[in-house]
């Protein structure tokens, strides 16, 4: 699949990758269509703006950026902006698609639907990815989008969904922790019944090259079972695995949240079966958008080439 990608070089690499043609699902916010417009002058994407006319016009005009030679699509309602983009993408036209100011439940509706047309049996399930200062690789936690409150079977597919991203990532191997509580008395959670039945099953290869850890909780990936840091009071950022796989949504949305007040970067992507969505938060500024753009023109790229 190539080098592993990392905080390091995905600049670099979605320069030389791009342009990719982009569809942009309503960029009708300041800081989207502001993101839109440094991905363009980086040389990342070429934009194709699907929303309404006055708000990306208006917008445009404010943040200096000339839509005059871009492909549009001019469309009020938010499924139907779901629905072209992701059509779009399915179709071949272009390879990647991002979320603008639109709420995920119309994108996921239109991967969905999109996916049970193509037969590909595919579970829709978002990855987000975290850069860590210090860690040599991005750290996705999943399923933070779409799955409430997946099953055993569901986070089998889950799991399958991100070591794929994974490996298209460069990580020949990933490393993984299925989170999970656990209890003394009243019987086996079900979250860590799943965690030994994953365990086995990676074991067994059915997830393709990759371990799950003896960890289901960050006290356990950092201090090991003796629950104690490092005699200098230290914590060996190195353990933490590429891959966390959460009980549950709403854990899952909540833990990769965080970056707002810690030293980290997020990115979410939806990897479907003909390349990868870009799921930014509404809340996200420009700068973080444009580095969201980044990594998926260069997972876009990868899956380009691995379908051809």
């Amino acid at each position: 699949m190539g080098n592993a990608i990392t905080s390091l070089n995905v600049s670099e690499l979605a320069r030389e990758k791009g342009p990719k043609k982009l569809a942009v699902l309503a960029p009708e916010d300041e800081e989207f269509m502001l993101a839109v417009k440094k991905s363009w002058e980086l040389g990342y994407i070429e934009p194709v703006l699907i929303g309404n006319a006055e708000k990306m016009e208006q917008l445009a005009e404010k943040v200096g950026f000339d839509i005059a030679g871009f492909d549009k699509i001019i469309e009020n309602d938010r499924q139907s902006i779901a629905d072209l983009g992701i059509g779009m993408l399915f179709s071949g036209q272009l390879p990647v698609v991002s979320k603008g100011q639109i709420p995920t439940s119309f994108i996921y509706r239109s991967i969905i639907r999109a996916e049970a047309k193509a037969g590909s049996g595919m579970t829709v399930s978002v990855a987000s990815l975290w850069e860590v200062p210090g860690l040599d690789h991005l750290v996705a936690f999943t399923d933070s989008g779409v799955s409430i409150y997946p099953d055993y079977k569901t986070k089998v597919e889950i799991l399958k969904n991100a070591v794929f991203l994974c490996h298209v990532l460069g990580y020949e191997k990933p490393r993984i922790a299925v989170l999970s509580g656990q209890r003394t008395f009243g019987g086996t959670l079900p979250s860590h019944r799943d965690y030994r039945q994953l365990r086995k099953a990676a074991a067994a290869g059915e997830f393709g090259e990759c371990e799950i850890i003896g960890a289901t909780s960050f006290t356990d990936i950092f201090m090991g079972s003796r629950g104690r840091l490092r005699d200098d009071g230290k914590i060996d950022i190195r353990k933490m695995p590429h891959i966390i796989l959460v009980p549950r949504l709403d854990t899952g949305n909540i833990i990769c949240k965080l970056d707002f007040f810690l030293d980290v970067k997020r990115c979410s992507l939806l990897v479907t079966t003909r390349g990868p969505v870009i799921i930014p938060a509404r809340s996200d500024f420009s700068e973080s958008i444009v580095e969201q753009v980044a990594v998926g023109a260069v997972v876009a790229d990868r899956m380009e080439k691995e379908v051809k």
